[in-house]
């Protein structure tokens, strides 16, 4: 074709066309970097270069003119081809580099699905089969099973230890619930009953038509076991707000109700729905500027209100004592939203206060009135702290009787110490010792005592041992009973004296009578003899023995006797008497029955003047039991320190207007009685420290009471 002819001279254009392509295959790298219109620039001063090369070579000095247009032609026709090869290498190579980066992608993305804590599914419907074609994630790996096992299956066919079957129907429910466009969430135990998941299916649809389902799991253990303790947590809260015996509020930060308890309700009168809304309904006007500053304070941050004593305003309009506490609720943030106050009912316990400050002040009162009369006091009073032995260690107090009695002054008193102003081998000392040690709280001591300023007296120590202050200590009242014993010595004489003038009046009376009868029979024995001469001598002796019995009671009541004490057993003592009286007793249809309690302890006494007493007791008895019946003798313990024996008889009693004069000389209710027995034994008693009771009913019978104290030295 004329067109492509190159003229005569074809062989400068073909070389020129070679070396053109050679210099542009071996530079399209580089020139596919530039501009088209720098590359085709470059590409024709390249070209003419060439061409004028050729034409060295091959002796020609010009082309012609034809051959350059084809020569221009030319280029234009590689120019365009070399543009279309570079868009294309362009292309190839975005399309290279675009696959490389999917491969990455997808890559990528199965690595993270891989890594997933969680884990993803995703199954199709093939015919009538709903099969998995994807299942990956770290949450099937951790419980030991891998896409292999799933993949490509359907949910009857997946191996069992995967998918337990009675899972299987729940599961497909939800899967057909998925096809049919619905996004399902839902909760199952899997792969055991300890572990939770939470399985979301979302259906992927392409034109309105469902095309696959997407699934993921994740394991909520935590979060539902989370969950369950935040809802104990809760439910514990409001238990504890509901129950409460306090008031509890809870309240926005203007003060406006937004929930109360039972217990508000009940201590100030409103109902929850009442007082929602209102701002602090329970304040009192008088208050209501410190509330809302505190209200202020807390938002703030400056203070919170803990245990304010203050008080509130019930719903009729009377105040209540309160402790109250209001803290902040924050959010997440650490903002304050809303404010909680507990209200404690008080008012008992203030009105307590109260009245426990008027009986302080009465106390306060009384012990300046007691100090008064411990001031003013004509004994001498001493309190003294004991040691962790229960030895007295010092003076406390004093009064001014007390320091006279001493010679010290109060101070020089309370600065000493007791060993040093007391001698301790004193005998009512040593006696105090024995007793506070033995426990004994409240006692009484009567001794001589020689006091530091040599003045000997003779004084009755009333002690009572009790704690003060947390220490133990004891209160002694002093009192000399000096004068006291001089003046009952006088009285004793005296009485002595009386005694012994009745008993001059009576004797003359009581004596002279058997004495004439004597008199007149011992003159008919004498005058005459008589077979019943016996007789008579039997009526003489018995008239003998009787004056023998009345001047033998006349003799222990003028002489006074010698008593010695020593211990002795109570049962031997009771066992000897009844002893003694059990042919009496039997005589008169008499039955003793004694009730001893076990541990009876030992009796300081004189035996055979107790044994006089009991006798002389039991005699009473047998004898105002004619019919004859039982005698009950009871002894005990008392919880004084002392042993009781009680004689009951079932006699004919004692008249109780007669009850008051037993035991005063020659008072008798016996016919033949000269009233002497009883005295003598209530003096016995006396000197033994005990007490006689007597309690009697008319046709009934009586009771006989004697009291003794134990004895201190068996231990």
């Amino acid at each position: 074709m004329r067109i492509f002819y190159i003229g005569e001279y074809w062989e400068p254009p073909v070389i020129a066309y070679l070396c053109m392509g050679i210099l542009f295959s071996t530079f399209k790298i580089y020139v596919k970097k530039l501009h088209p219109f720098k590359s085709a620039s470059l590409y024709f001063s390249v070209f003419i270069g060439i061409k004028w090369l050729v034409g060295v070579l091959f002796n020609t000095t010009l082309l012609y003119t034809g051959g350059l247009l084809y020569i221009a032609l030319g280029l234009l026709i590689g120019l365009f081809l070399m543009e279309a090869y570079q868009r294309l290498y362009y292309l190839t190579q975005d399309l290279s580099k675009m696959n490389r980066e999917l491969k990455k992608s997808k890559q990528e993305l199965t690595d993270t699905v891989h890594e997933l804590q969680g884990g993803i599914f995703k199954f199709k419907k093939v015919d009538k089969h709903f099969i998995h074609t994807l299942c990956d994630g770290q949450f099937y790996y951790q419980n030991g099973f891998y896409s292999e096992q799933v993949v490509g299956k359907s949910l009857r066919t997946i191996d069992a230890s995967i998918i337990p079957p009675h899972l299987v129907p729940q599961l497909m429910k939800y899967y057909l619930q998925a096809w049919e466009g619905k996004e399902i969430i839902f909760e199952l135990p899997w792969p055991n009953d300890k572990t939770i998941i939470l399985i979301a299916l979302r259906p992927i649809k392409r034109n309105g038509q469902v095309i696959e389902v997407v699934g993921s799991t994740v394991d909520i253990t935590e979060r539902k076991k989370v969950e369950s303790e935040l809802r104990a947590t809760k439910e514990l809260l409001e238990s504890f707000i509901k129950h409460n015996l306090d008031a509890i509020t809870i309240s926005d930060r203007e003060g406006h109700i937004l929930q109360a308890n039972k217990a508000y309700e009940k201590i100030f009168g409103w109902s929850s729905q009442e007082i929602r809304g209102k701002r602090l309904p329970c304040v009192p006007d008088f208050l209501m500027e410190e509330s809302l500053e505190n209200i202020r304070k807390i938002l703030t941050g400056e203070s919170v209100v803990t245990r304010l004593e203050t008080v509130r305003q019930r719903s009729d309009g009377s105040l209540l004592d309160v402790s109250l506490t209001v803290s902040p609720i924050l959010d997440v943030r650490g903002n304050v939203i809303a404010l909680s106050a507990i209200c404690r009912d008080i008012s008992e316990r203030k009105q307590a206060e109260r009245e426990r400050h008027r009986l302080h002040q009465q106390l306060r009162d009384s012990e300046m009135k007691y100090r008064a009369l411990i001031e003013q006091a004509t004994d001498a009073v001493y309190v003294v702290e004991l040691n962790e032995d229960n030895a007295p260690s010092r003076f406390i107090e004093v009064n001014p009787v007390g320091c006279r009695r001493f010679g010290y002054s109060r101070e020089e008193l309370l600065s000493l110490s007791f060993s040093n102003i007391v001698p301790q081998d004193s005998q009512m000392i040593v006696r105090l010792l024995e007793k506070i040690k033995k426990g004994e709280t409240s006692f009484t001591l009567q001794d001589e005592y020689v006091f530091p300023t040599g003045k000997v007296i003779t004084t009755e120590f009333s002690v009572r041992v009790f704690n003060l202050n947390g220490k133990k200590v004891f209160l002694s009242i002093s009192r000399d009973i000096t004068e006291r014993l001089k003046t009952e010595e006088l009285l004793r004489k005296s009485e002595k004296l009386a005694v012994v003038g009745q008993l001059a009046t009576v004797m003359a009376h009581e004596i002279n009578n058997p004495l004439t009868a004597m008199k007149g029979f011992m003159q008919l024995l004498k005058s005459t003899e008589n077979e019943n001469n016996q007789g008579y001598i039997n009526i003489i002796s018995s008239e003998i023995e009787r004056i023998e019995s009345i001047t033998t009671e006349f003799m222990a009541v003028a002489k006074p006797q010698v008593v010695k004490m020593q211990p002795n057993n109570m049962s031997v003592l009771m066992d000897q008497v009844l002893m003694l009286l059990q042919p009496q007793a039997m005589m008169n249809n008499i039955k003793f029955r004694i009730d001893l309690n076990p541990g009876i302890p030992l009796i300081s006494c004189e035996g055979n003047q107790l044994k006089q007493v009991f006798v002389n007791i039991l005699k009473n008895a047998i004898e105002s039991m004619p019919m004859g019946g039982e005698i009950l003798i009871q002894i005990n313990i008392l919880d004084n320190n002392q042993v009781s024996i009680r004689f009951i008889d079932q006699g004919c009693g004692i008249p109780k207007e007669r009850i008051p004069y037993l035991g005063e000389p020659f008072y008798s209710i016996k016919e033949e009685g000269i009233g002497l027995g009883l005295m003598i034994c209530y003096k016995i008693i006396e000197t033994h420290q005990g007490k006689i009771f007597i309690k009697s009913e008319m046709n009934k019978g009586t009771t006989v009471e004697v009291t003794l104290p134990i004895c201190t030295l068996q231990n």
